[in-house]
């Protein structure tokens, strides 16, 4: 019974794997068409200014005492 059901599924795993050993991994080269933007034009201004909640970690670590040093084993 198992017989006429693994064989079909073995030819359709056969022919996947040959299909795929075309020797051609290239991939088609697509240029876009119009004007592209410059890395420049894709950036997005913005402060660098902390915010309130920035802040407010700093403040928070630098009141934390510093770890004691542990001895190498």
């Amino acid at each position: 019974m198992k017989l006429p059901i693994v064989w079909p599924l073995g030819v359709v795993c056969a022919v996947g794997l040959m299909s795929g050993c075309g020797g051609n991994d290239n991939l088609p080269i697509i240029t876009p068409n119009g004007p592209t933007a410059s890395a420049d034009d894709q950036l997005i201004p913005q402060s660098d200014a902390l915010t309130s909640d920035e802040a407010a970690l700093v403040s928070q670590a630098n009141s934390e005492p510093d770890p004691a040093p542990k001895a190498d084993l």
